[in-house]
């Protein structure tokens, strides 16, 4: 059936699904509550919304039973296990496969690049075969590197978590000038979060954020381009850390300068595309001190707070889109690759 004629059809049925299994909510749109935002942006055009916690896997299997027509999927996977879920875990099910098998039409990226968006050096492999520069990088754990001759990148030195989002296991160690300080910052890590560290070549340049949404009527990609900046107060501004991020301190300014503006969209259009991504997402970008941009990571299930996340404050400020507006177009892009001509 084609999108333009079932979006005539009051009756169509979109299903919002998210966790309360640990912080796995985190890592997509974020707490049950901005799930609620989306729902209730999505009840004002759509009759029939229903949000859904998933908490076991009868209630996922309860969510194909009932056929929707479109799946929100605010989150990356759910873990049914009664051990310690941890990012490393082996039991995932990734629910973009889960309703791909199903045959469930559902907003957002495949499961592949789902993936890359989860693993940081993965997501880093993959755009650098695509020719798209990236800073230096490795993958380390504790007791790896005996000494600092076996760096494979010079100092200084970013250290985080390679699973993590929201710049969860960054502060003010993660930049590292010398050994010492490099091996303490991978033991935290990997004592604290359970996971390897995904070391980079520092970038000491300005930092950037693109929300991409689309395609548009015309089949173009709309890329919205923002630099984050922090307040006084923030912890430095050699990082933008887990503790900045927490309570809101940072600052997101339009991109004035054509040529920042031009350089920054493209390379997240074109990390957008590499990663195999679709419908929406942010690409994240950090210039080093000579204004050369490089592709830090992928957050293709960007947080949906109404008032603090990036992905929607980006579409605000460059294309003035309100969150409603926003998460509608989510929905409309889906349904018409889903049922359109």
């Amino acid at each position: 059936m084609a999108y333009q004629m079932k979006k005539q059809d009051k009756n169509i049925r979109i299903e919002v699904i998210t966790t309360d299994i640990a912080d796995l909510a985190m890592m997509g749109f974020g707490s049950i509550r901005n799930c609620e935002w989306v729902s209730d942006a999505l009840a004002e055009k759509y009759q029939q919304v229903r949000l859904s916690v998933i908490s076991t896997e009868s209630d996922l299997a309860e969510v194909v039973s009932r056929k929707p027509d479109l799946v929100f999927a605010g989150i990356k996977y759910v873990v049914f296990s009664e051990g310690a879920i941890t990012k490393t875990v082996q039991n995932k099910i990734w629910i973009s496969e889960y309703l791909e098998n199903a045959q469930i039409p559902y907003t957002g990226s495949v499961g592949s690049a789902i993936k890359l968006d989860f693993d940081k050096k993965e997501a880093k492999d993959q755009v650098r075969l695509q020719g798209i520069d990236t800073a230096d990088y490795f993958i380390a754990e504790p007791g790896q590197m005996l000494n600092e001759h076996e760096l494979p990148a010079h100092y200084p030195l970013f250290i985080k978590p390679q699973f993590e989002s929201d710049s969860k296991g960054i502060d003010q160690n993660s930049v590292a000038f010398e050994f010492a300080g490099l091996q303490n910052k991978i033991r935290s890590i990997h004592a604290e979060l359970k996971q390897a560290a995904i070391i980079e070549k520092y970038l000491a340049g300005r930092e950037f954020t693109v929300a991409i949404l689309g395609p548009d009527s015309s089949g173009e990609l709309q890329v919205m381009p923002v630099e984050i900046t922090t307040c006084a107060s923030a912890e430095s501004d050699q990082y933008l850390g887990f503790e900045t991020k927490k309570s809101n301190q940072e600052i997101l300014l339009p991109v004035e300068d054509e040529n920042t503006s031009r350089l920054v969209s493209d390379m997240a259009r074109r990390s957008f595309q590499a990663l195999g991504a679709r419908d929406f997402g942010r690409i994240d970008i950090k210039m080093d001190g000579s204004g050369k941009p490089y592709f830090l990571e992928a957050n293709l299930l960007p947080g949906m707070n109404l008032e603090h996340s990036y992905f929607p404050l980006a579409c605000s400020l460059c294309k003035g889109l309100s969150y409603r507006a926003l998460v509608q177009r989510m929905a409309e892009i889906a349904l018409d690759r889903c049922y359109g001509h």
